[in-house]
């Protein structure tokens, strides 16, 4: 299963000591946007072929690239497949 979950490399925008996220910084922000009705696309993951992932694009502020998430849920789990900036604008 492919990811590409790289949070120490996104500037953190709610951080009052380290500047950028950590493996569980990363999941209270995705868990506080969902909380906040921030949207979420489903998607159709390549891999595994069909299965149904989720992407979100959240704007971090500070002149920063969008963030860019994509989750899977899998045997009742959410799965982190991706997190980092967007390399597409929009």
């Amino acid at each position: 299963m492919p990811t590409d979950w790289r949070p120490t490399q996104v500037r953190n925008p709610n951080a009052l000591f380290e500047n950028h996220f950590t493996d569980a910084t990363a999941w209270e922000f995705i868990a506080s946007k969902i909380e906040a009705g921030h949207p979420v696309e489903p998607i159709q993951l390549d891999k595994p072929q069909g299965a149904a992932g989720y992407v979100m694009k959240i704007d971090i502020g500070r002149g920063q690239p969008q963030l860019y998430v994509k989750l899977q849920l899998r045997s009742g789990q959410i799965v982190g497949r991706s997190f980092h900036y967007s390399e597409h604008e929009g």
